[in-house]
């Protein structure tokens, strides 16, 4: 059944933009007007808050279609503001994209509404892959626009929901075929339509293909984070190294995500992405832990959907 979704607000183009109060979005580079390169402010509660969080959705998705979209924005505190960014890998753009581009424009989102509001606090929060987007912003390599915080939700591992869907002798070939593909110098070019398309909604570039699938035996994938089977000294590569740069993070792990193989012990996963994060110095947020009864992206409403909601406001108004 069609569903129609209204919601009030503001649609900024961030790159290549200057903002002020006065003027939210006066472009001053015509070679970065990509209509991609938006963000949508839900009108806010109170006119003017100070504070902004920037929602992340996962693969294959945009505006509004994470279902908790709408609740989320009207439970907010006053003091924050409700963004929705579209990256050049939103909806089916991230077959030929990467973490490192989805942080550039990141970067370019983040310094966009701090010009906007100079003394606000920004906060970042994922869904599914945009977890990873969130946990590159705050580890990576290289300069970037300060933050006060990240809200990791569902950040499930990619490599291990591909051995679910595939068969174990397709995501070998498929494997193997990416890798032969990277060694010809042919990175950047498109898997053909069988590999991703029909299953994953997309076509991949094979360099993307192998960031996801991350094939072993060294899991080296760019996108691999959450695995179960991750030793310390990978997560040192990214909590770890998050941990040490200042801004506070929130893992919301689904208890019921059916993208996480039943043999994956989560309250156990979860603690071990924490010790990591806290050993190094990070600040955790208080409720951090397991969503009991949320499915992969919160279609519960009632009292799931509420958990995610007061666990949110809670981290936000302990960082204002």
């Amino acid at each position: 059944m069609a569903t129609t979704i209204q919601s009030p607000g503001i649609l900024h183009r961030y790159v290549g933009t200057r903002a002020s109060s006065k003027s939210p979005a006066i472009c001053t580079d015509t070679r970065f007007q990509n209509p991609r390169l938006v963000a949508f402010e839900h009108t806010p509660s109170r006119p003017g808050p100070p504070n902004t969080l920037i929602f992340i959705p996962g693969l294959n998705e945009g505006f509004l279609t994470t279902p908790y979209i709408c609740d989320l924005a009207a439970a907010l505190p006053p003091s924050y503001s409700f963004v929705q960014v579209l990256l050049s890998s939103s909806y089916s753009g991230w077959g030929h994209s990467s973490l490192n581009q989805d942080v550039s424009e990141l970067s370019e989102c983040v310094s966009y509404f701090q010009s906007l509001r100079p003394n606000g606090k920004i906060v970042l929060m994922g869904n599914s892959t945009g977890c990873q987007d969130v946990l590159h912003y705050l580890s990576a390599e290289g300069a970037r626009p300060r933050i006060e915080g990240g809200i990791l939700q569902a950040p499930v591992s990619d490599r291990e929901a591909f051995e679910m869907i595939y068969l174990p002798e397709e995501l070998k070939r498929y494997n193997e075929m990416a890798q032969q593909w990277v060694k010809e110098g042919k990175g950047e070019e498109m898997l053909p339509n069988h590999v991703s398309l029909p299953i994953l909604g997309a076509r991949t570039t094979a360099k993307r293909w192998l960031s996801l699938a991350s094939p072993g035996p060294e899991h080296r994938g760019e996108d691999d984070m959450f695995s179960s089977d991750l030793g310390p000294a990978r997560f040192q590569e990214t909590f770890g190294i998050a941990g040490k740069r200042g801004a506070a993070l929130m893992i919301l792990y689904s208890g019921k995500d059916g993208s996480v193989p039943e043999t994956v012990d989560k309250e156990a996963l979860v603690a071990r992405m924490e010790k990591a994060f806290v050993d190094a110095g990070g600040k955790l947020g208080r409720e951090s832990g397991i969503l009991p009864g949320a499915s992969h992206t919160v279609r519960e409403e009632g009292a799931v959907r509420a958990d995610l909601l007061k666990r949110v406001v809670g981290f936000l108004e302990g960082i204002d």
